[in-house]
């Protein structure tokens, strides 16, 4: 039984297609799905840390308490917040990075453990 040239080029472009179509699935909509993900989660934390408004009111002073402490108080509390908002948000982003380049790297291992075993 012999196969014609036509249909190997059909079956190597049909399997080539298939393979991009699987990384091109794999990497840049994996790659969108964490970013959507990320995105998600640091608008949910900033309903509770509100960092844009925390450093818009930054120097004003805390419950609009106009003496030299309120002025010291409010600009302790909201570098304080500052600085634990960034500290998260910098969390969230290094742990959904780190998920990604784990998730792009499984199907390096797999072929690499498949050409390692033959």
């Amino acid at each position: 039984m012999e196969i014609n040239s036509v249909s190997l080029v059909y079956i190597f472009t049909h399997l080539g297609k298939r393979i991009l179509g699987f990384f091109g699935h794999w990497y840049i909509n994996g790659f969108l799905r964490i970013v959507h993900w990320t995105y998600n989660i640091l608008e949910k934390l900033d309903r509770y840390f509100a960092l844009r408004i925390t450093m818009k009111n930054w120097f004003q002073p805390l419950y609009q308490d106009y003496t030299p402490i309120g002025y010291l108080w409010g600009f302790t509390f909201r570098t304080v917040r500052i600085l634990i908002s960034l500290i998260v948000y910098a969390v969230i982003i290094f742990l959904s990075a780190s998920v990604y380049i784990l998730w792009a790297a499984v199907p390096i291992y797999v072929i690499y453990k498949i050409f390692t075993n033959l």
